[in-house]
């Protein structure tokens, strides 16, 4: 196998051969209310090129944002651009309404506030746009940015923590340009960057130093590894730290997920090594393989650098040990799911591009797809029978993988995650809590492979307290209703005579309007409704009340 070093501007007939590049390192904030302005710019990826982008408060890419947990995170979000955009906060758990996703719609000139308690662990989280059909198209120019948590039980650790200097942001990207420096919005691209860097450099000091790697590309799955097959240690992923660092010389990376590494860099002063992708090393159905059949790229198959580290003067306080033990992360016992949902994934299509659905169905805004209780805990399994493998990501929640084809997962996956790849004939079952409502904003689960995201391959689901009845004001009557969810049609019973009844959606309209029987029983039938939670109102002479149902 051989490694290359280019850079490819995808309408060019050549290799343009550039410089290395120190990489930029976007800047940390902290502050009482994060103002997020999101915007047109211009940048120079490279000398004499101009290219059009999009940034958050800056030209290409935005800030890293510094949560504490506990605290309370405000953010507002300004649109600056002549696009509606939406703001997610990637891996965060929030309820729906904070969410983020494509129904929180910011208007161009408008602002968000959102505001959520930091309840995460510490860990590497992002943020990125989720408007329906254009979040590729937004990500691609350059609306994206990390967030760091930080708790008491990482910082009693002995880790490297001082941003810019022995931890490091990488937001890895792949990008295709133009000869007039315009990005193509696009599944693969031909040039690497790296927090926006192309060929990029970064000097860190002979000690243990930790990388917080995210990749941020549309559809390309990374294999990370060192020149030479060193050996590095993993110690968090999506959801936080691991129990104990996990010794690794190769680690998948795919769309979405994050996962911060230590290097021990003691006693190479004045040596440097290669961050690597062995993408000669993909499964041929894993988007980035040599698979001929899928849009091509000069980056497709091969083993390409990622980072160049050039190894430095110890700082002053320099971490010079590898922990083994990290904090207690216990997965969820599967004798405490509720409920096994199955998502099966069908189609045939590119990488860029195809009808990809997930349980026969395609994103529909009107349409929730599931409803799940508030503080339920399910497992969900996921069944590939598509043509290719799909990172599947899930919002609101951190889950945990359990098996792979009934095996159980290596070390590096036995943490929490919220995005995982399920390769083609596979079968991947995840289990999680759900602790937090969608309070009318429905969460996401969807490939993210953002071209297939872009293309239907997206469903909502509810998380609500099925427990409650809500009554009218002033009354406190309670109706039950059963079965409850229910499939088809339910029954009702009410201590007042039912004179009408009235079925809504989350968003309050009158759906059925049902003519009473008289009486204090009844059936309602809901077969023609699409799956979701409604309201049924009741309403009597003297009383009324109001009662949630699931139709599944």
């Amino acid at each position: 196998m051989h490694t290359r070093y280019f850079t490819l501007l995808g309408a060019l007939s050549s290799f343009v051969v550039l410089a290395q590049q120190p990489l930029a390192i976007p800047p940390l904030l902290e502050q009482d209310t994060f103002m997020l302005n999101v915007g047109p710019h211009t940048h120079q990826f490279y000398p004499g090129v101009t290219t059009p982008t999009l940034g958050v408060n800056g030209e290409f890419l935005g800030p890293t944002l510094l949560f504490n947990h506990g605290d309370t995170a405000r953010l507002r979000v300004q649109n600056d651009m002549s696009e509606i955009t939406t703001m997610h906060w990637h891996g965060m758990h929030v309820s729906g309404d904070q969410d983020g996703g494509p129904q929180r719609i910011i208007e161009p000139g408008e602002y968000w506030d959102a505001k959520y308690k930091v309840v995460n662990p510490a860990g590497t989280y992002w943020y990125h746009p989720h408007p329906h059909m254009m979040t590729a198209s937004q990500v691609t120019r350059g609306v994206a940015g990390m967030i760091i948590v930080r708790d008491d039980l990482e910082s009693a650790l002995d880790l490297p923590r001082t941003y810019g200097v022995d931890d490091i942001p990488v937001v890895i990207q792949d990008r295709r340009f133009l000869a007039n420096g315009n990005m193509v919005v696009t599944a693969y691209g031909d040039s690497l960057l790296v927090n926006g860097t192309p060929r990029p450099f970064v000097d860190l000091p002979a000690q243990v130093v930790r990388l917080r790697l995210l990749n941020g590309s549309n559809s390309r799955v990374y294999r990370i590894g060192l020149q030479g097959d060193s050996t590095f240690h993993m110690i968090a992923g999506d959801g936080g730290m691991l129990n104990a660092t996990v010794p690794l010389q190769r680690l998948s990376l795919s769309n979405g997920e994050r996962a911060e590494i230590l290097l021990d860099l003691s006693g190479m002063e004045g040596d440097s090594l290669l961050l690597m992708s062995f993408g000669s090393e993909l499964s041929e159905t894993v988007p980035g393989s040599a698979n001929i059949l899928w849009e091509t790229s000069a980056l497709n198959g091969i083993d390409f650098p990622v980072l160049r580290i050039r190894v430095q003067a110890p700082t002053s306080e320099p971490v010079t040990t590898l922990p083994t033990s990290l904090v207690s992360v216990t997965p969820i016992p599967e004798t405490q799911a509720t409920r096994t949902r199955v998502k099966t994934i069908t189609g045939n299509g590119m990488v860029s591009m195809g009808m990809f659905l997930i349980n026969g169905q395609e994103f529909n805004m009107d349409v929730v797809n599931d409803t799940v209780a508030l503080g339920s805990t399910e497992i969900w399994t996921f069944v590939n029978n598509s043509n290719m493998a799909h990172p599947m990501h899930i919002h609101g929640v951190s889950f945990y993988v359990i098996d792979r084809n009934g095996v159980p997962v290596a070390p590096e996956e036995a943490g929490a995650k919220d995005v995982v790849l399920v390769e083609r004939s596979e079968t991947v079952r995840t289990i999680m809590r759900f602790d937090h409502p969608t309070n009318g904003y429905p969460y996401m689960y969807h490939c993210h492979n953002l071209m297939h995201e872009d293309h239907m391959m997206m469903l909502q689901f509810n998380v609500t307290d099925m427990t409650t009845s809500i009554p009218e004001a002033g009354i406190s009557t309670k109706v039950h209703v059963f079965p409850n969810p229910t499939t088809a049609s339910v029954r009702y019973e009410a201590p007042f005579a039912v004179e009408s009844v009235r079925v809504m959606d989350l968003m309050g309209r009158v759906l059925q309007r049902i003519p009473g029987t008289g009486s204090t029983a009844g059936i309602i039938d809901m077969g023609s409704l699409p799956a979701g939670l409604y309201t049924l109102t009741l309403e009597g002479n003297d009383a009324s009340a109001r009662v949630r149902v699931v139709r599944e």
